[in-house]
């Protein structure tokens, strides 16, 4: 799958929250200093030959003609295949565990006062460490207080597990290994000891009758109601992503077979503009300038222009195939599908269509409802097997 193109069909699907998303925009990334993190490589299972067409792809891309104001659709895109496209459904499932660690997620954790309690997985432990190699201790291979959720697999292979069944103050000795695509080229492979001690244990609450009343505000009396309400949230979401998956896989499949001849300057300019504000946005959120910001990430004046440009143009390809796609199927603002989709949005949001508007955009709104309406009547041409 084209990653870049999904990135730019997920941000115009995604328009009308504005939360920021800008396809390969600037991010926020932790950087694992702290060498006992699990960051190893951050390589993608993609294949060589996906990887060349992405690049080719994207030259072919880069190098459309731009479309001046007043310019004809059938000008700038021959419209795929988009009937009868073949689609598969993920089938859904929530576990018991699913659901027992998504309320301990909600929980606030209780530091556990037992001396003799032991550190179990699922528990927030905090310790000191100090790792060394052939009796030397390393850079960042040590901490005095260090934060650790067993189970969570962010800490290299055999960490997590060595600590559990672990009691407040005592101290093992971990014989490990450091994976060989570790982050830090000097420690991949290399056979480390950490001494880790345990200063303390925290964990959620046990789930009681009594716990649901004071949480929940009295929505709920007790602990079954309250885990079947959680069961049905997972497995609706669980249900949204299925048919989110299917939305991505059949539009991917719809621009696979596109030809596309030109692009409207327009949408490619607003798409930059729409990339500086989200890049903007990011280093404002950090109380940074954006080239500072930039320069943090490593990334320089010119690779973030580059990023600029193809971002621009590839929510413009997206936007022409939204527009080429509704005009052969007569979607319109006036259309039944796309008023529905407004009217869900003023739902989910609790404002009227004008306040919707004057809060989001009328670009933004008008090109979410259109895309959810256009997908929809996608799917139901689809021919879709369950997984």
């Amino acid at each position: 799958m084209n990653r870049k193109r999904l990135a730019a069909f997920l941000c115009l699907a995604a328009a009308v929250l504005l939360t920021g998303c800008s396809g390969s925009s600037p991010s926020a990334a932790e950087n694992g200093s702290n060498t006992v993190s699990e960051s190893g490589s951050q390589n993608e299972d993609v294949s060589s030959d996906l990887s060349t067409s992405e690049d080719s792809a994207d030259e072919a891309l880069l190098s459309l003609p731009l479309a001046e104001d007043g310019y004809d659709l059938n000008d700038c895109i021959v419209l795929g295949e988009y009937r009868g496209l073949k689609l598969e459904r993920a089938s859904v499932e929530v576990t018991d565990e699913e659901v027992d660690s998504y309320i301990a997620s909600t929980m606030s954790l209780e530091e556990v006062t037992d001396p003799e309690a032991q550190a179990l997985e699922g528990d927030t432990v905090n310790i000191a460490f100090e790792g060394s190699i052939d009796g030397e201790t390393f850079e960042g291979g040590s901490s005095d207080s260090y934060d650790v959720s067993l189970g969570s697999g962010r800490m290299i292979e055999g960490f997590e597990d060595g600590i559990v069944g672990m009691k407040a103050g005592e101290t093992r000795e971990l014989d490990l290994v450091f994976p060989e695509d570790y982050q830090e080229e000097s420690l991949q492979g290399q056979p480390v000891v950490f001494s880790v001690t345990l200063n303390s244990i925290r964990r959620a609450p046990e789930l009681t009758d009594a716990w649901v009343k004071e949480n929940t505000g009295g929505e709920f009396d007790t602990a079954d109601t309250y885990r079947a309400s959680v069961r049905e949230q997972l497995l609706q979401y669980q249900e949204s992503n299925a048919e989110y998956t299917m939305q991505q896989d059949a539009w991917n499949q719809i621009q696979e077979t596109s030809e596309f001849l030109k692009l409207p300057r327009a949408y490619v300019e607003a798409a930059a503009e729409q990339y500086d504000t989200d890049a903007e946005n990011a280093a404002a959120a950090y109380g940074m300038e954006l080239s500072d910001y930039l320069e943090a990430l490593d990334m320089t004046e010119e690779s973030y222009q580059e990023q600029r440009e193809w971002y621009g143009r590839s929510a413009a390809q997206s936007r022409l195939m939204l527009e080429a796609l509704a005009r052969a199927e007569e979607i319109t603002e006036d259309s039944e599908e796309y008023r529905a989709e407004v009217a869900g949005l003023t739902e989910t949001y609790g404002m009227d269509e004008e306040a919707l508007v004057s809060a989001y955009g009328e670009d933004a709104v008008r090109e979410y409802a259109l895309m959810q309406a256009v997908l929809d009547r996608i799917l139901d041409l689809a021919v879709i097997t369950e997984a």
